[in-house]
């Protein structure tokens, strides 16, 4: 079941840590680290790094935190592709075939912008959950 507050709160969050990624976990891009060219890390299963698994993925479940199972799992999808989208929207620039949120699934074209295919998955699946009443 939907939950108001805490949707609020995810897109507060997403807002906020995107702005934080842009800045400071992805500074390569504003080539300021250009020297440190073997630094990327090896994922830890599939495309996942451990920045992902053992940062993103914690602090996504405690900010989405919602009274219902559902809407807490809803909310952690949506937050997932929101912060995201925004991350985007705080570098400037559209996604492109060369972003690591590409690789995951791959992507298709709308217009000028490449969309990654878990980006509506993980809408879809979300807005599932907002209805189930568990």
């Amino acid at each position: 079941m939907f939950d108001p507050v805490a949707f609020i709160r995810v897109v507060a969050f997403g807002i906020v840590y995107a702005g934080i990624e842009y800045r400071y976990v992805n500074r390569y891009e504003l080539d300021w680290t250009k020297t440190a060219e073997g630094f990327v890390e090896k994922p830890v299963f599939w495309q996942i790094s451990p920045y992902h698994l053992y940062l993103l993925l914690p602090l996504f479940v405690i900010a989405s935190y919602a009274s219902t199972l559902t809407a807490w799992a809803g909310d952690a999808l949506f937050l997932a592709v929101f912060e995201d989208m925004v991350y985007f929207i705080w570098r400037g620039s559209l996604v492109s075939k060369n972003d690591w949120t590409t690789t995951l699934m791959g992507s298709f074209r709308v217009g000028r912008m490449e969309v990654p295919v878990w980006w509506p998955i993980d809408i879809a699946a979300a807005a599932v959950l907002f209805l189930l009443p568990l």
